[in-house]
């Protein structure tokens, strides 16, 4: 029932002011919906929901190398294992419940952007990224990227697909759309070319105008520009008065929305699509030469969506949100802890949490 909301076919105003850049983007299905963040949360759960799509083996201490041996990814190029994740979306209905918000996945841009998109370099081994900001509950102007040329807050943007046009914004402020509500994030493109991650996302940072522009000097490794785009069906949720939507940290502004990679492609085919797709002529995924031996177009029927990791309540109508994650609003950043006793072992698969530590709390963003 959710694959009519996986997004597949409209390009964001974003994208088509800049209609001579070249692209590529594909269709990922879910292939888990879980407390698990293997990039912020190693080896312990994460204190929200996720909605992930990729490699049907992720888990809490997936790599780059435990990826590879994944037997199929959600998403459309095989060869691609890299896993792709947002928070879960919740309507909170006015008996303080929740309900899953339907959605089908996401799809994931690989546009060639920036002054210097010729010499744009692949994700080596081991590279993972997150854009966004948990613990944002109202929307700023500051910091600012390279240049003071745009608000770092502009990396997230809400479309609200109605019978009528209506204008992106960085606020969750319309939820009125009869054909969803798209929730959409812009990655980091520019790397400081030595690490492979740094846990304040230092090891990268945004070009100048976000979604195009220039690198600053210290980090002068111009990367493929990802950008997701997350459709939700708004319109199947029978809302009523006292009732909103809310993101599984418990956001309901929208600007706590952020999304994570984990890289897993195969080296030699990102680069060759970089070279063939992004930076030669524009192109798609169905006329670019090195993404079609391993091109899926039924990720659903070729890559279903796995078993749950534990038994907490995640999907559908629910009581709580996961992690018991509390809906907060106002200018003060939130800080997360997930539920009493949980703490940050394994995460198991019987559905028995870890118990005696903490979860880890790490504020999630990008250098700028």
């Amino acid at each position: 029932m959710y694959n009519k909301y996986l997004s597949n076919a409209v390009l964001v105003l974003g994208v088509l002011a800049h209609s001579s850049t070249a692209y590529f983007r594909m269709s990922c299905s879910q292939i888990q919906v879980a407390r698990i963040d293997p990039i912020v949360n190693p080896n312990s759960l994460s204190p929200h929901a996720h909605k992930i799509s990729g490699p049907s083996n992720i888990g809490p201490d997936s790599t780059y190398t435990s990826l590879q041996s994944a037997n199929c990814t959600s998403c459309e190029i095989q060869a691609d294992k890299s896993a792709y994740w947002t928070p879960t979306f919740y309507y909170q209905h006015a008996n303080g419940s929740f309900q899953e918000v339907p959605n089908g996945g996401m799809t994931v841009y690989y546009l060639g952007r920036g002054d210097n998109r010729t010499e744009i370099v692949p994700f080596p081994p081991g590279f993972r990224m997150v854009s966004g900001d948990t613990s944002l509950r109202a929307y700023s102007d500051t910091p600012t990227t390279y240049l003071n040329a745009r608000p770092v807050a502009e990396r997230v943007s809400f479309a609200c697909l109605d019978t009528l046009p209506k204008g992106e914004t960085h606020i969750m402020n319309d939820t009125s759309c009869a054909n969803g509500l798209r929730a959409q994030i812009h990655f980091q493109s520019c790397w400081d070319g030595v690490n492979l991650y740094k846990a304040d996302n230092s090891h990268v940072a945004y070009m100048s105008g976000i979604d195009n522009g220039v690198c600053p000097p210290t980090h002068p490794k111009p990367l493929i520009h990802l950008f997701f785009e997350v459709l939700y069906g708004v319109a199947d949720i029978q809302q009523s008065a006292g009732g909103k939507f809310v993101f599984s940290n418990g956001d309901g502004s929208g600007t706590g929305f952020h999304g994570d990679f984990l890289n897993g492609w195969d080296e030699d085919v990102l680069k060759a699509a970089i070279k063939e797709c992004v930076n030669e002529v524009p192109d798609m995924i169905d006329s670019c030469a090195p993404l079609q031996p391993s091109h899926v177009k039924d990720t659903v029927g070729h890559c279903p969506l796995a078993k749950p990791f534990s038994q907490e309540p995640m999907r559908g109508l629910i009581d709580k949100l996961p992690g018991c994650a509390k809906v907060s609003e106002g200018n003060e950043s939130v800080v997360e802890s997930g539920c009493p006793g949980e703490g940050n072992g394994a995460v198991p698969v019987n559905g028995t949490a870890p118990v005696n530590g903490t979860v880890r709390r790490v504020r999630r963003g990008g250098f700028v």
